[in-house]
């Protein structure tokens, strides 16, 4: 595994799979798989077809690698395959049922800046976030992950979602909000139970 001086290996990999380089592909599914099996769960609510999306999306995007320009990160472009596949799947170009919402997937969302939250241990904290985060319409609960669980900016979400920035923008916001709101009702509820 030789990189150029100024090549991440991110883009090595990516060149190497772009060769069929099975070192490349392995990288590339390693790399992604777990977001991509997250976005598809949050679409259909099932594991199995989730999976199943999983899988037909790197086979897509591996066949079709030699279309990609990267004029976005590999990943912007795989989760917009994944998107499209599990919409395609589900059979509707309009996701709003809310999914249930899995604790492992918010380690990242818990951090020790969480204001009155700093009290609580982690996994109460997952907990109560989790919670809070299911309450959100399902591409709600997409952006947010695609947000802060992935890293992904407004313009990489803008590019799988097919939404304006300004929308995105408006739906973090409002999300964030409706968060704090729930968030402080969960711990108000839990303060008088004790």
């Amino acid at each position: 595994m030789l990189f150029k001086k100024d090549q991440n290996p991110e883009d090595y990999y990516l060149d190497s799979a772009m060769r069929g380089e099975r070192a490349g592909l392995e990288y590339m599914v390693n790399a992604y798989k777990d977001m991509a099996y997250t976005i598809a769960v949050r679409i259909l609510a099932n594991a199995e077809d989730a999976e199943e999306v999983v899988q037909d999306s790197f086979l897509k995007a591996f066949k079709y690698l030699g279309r990609f320009k990267r004029a976005s990160k590999f990943s912007t472009w795989l989760y917009r395959i994944v998107y499209n596949t599990a919409l395609t799947k589900r059979g509707s170009k309009n996701p709003l049922t809310p999914q249930r919402v899995d604790e492992d997937d918010y380690d990242e969302f818990v951090s020790d800046d969480n204001g009155g939250l700093n009290l609580l241990a982690e996994a109460d904290r997952k907990k109560y976030i989790t919670l809070a985060i299911s309450k959100l319409k399902q591409q709600d609960q997409l952006i947010i992950t695609l947000h802060y669980i992935a890293g992904k900016s407004i313009t990489e979400i803008t590019e799988i979602m097919e939404m304006k920035s300004s929308a995105i923008k408006m739906r973090l916001l409002r999300s964030r909000e409706k968060l704090e709101r729930e968030l402080v009702r969960l711990l108000n509820n839990e303060i008088n139970e004790l």
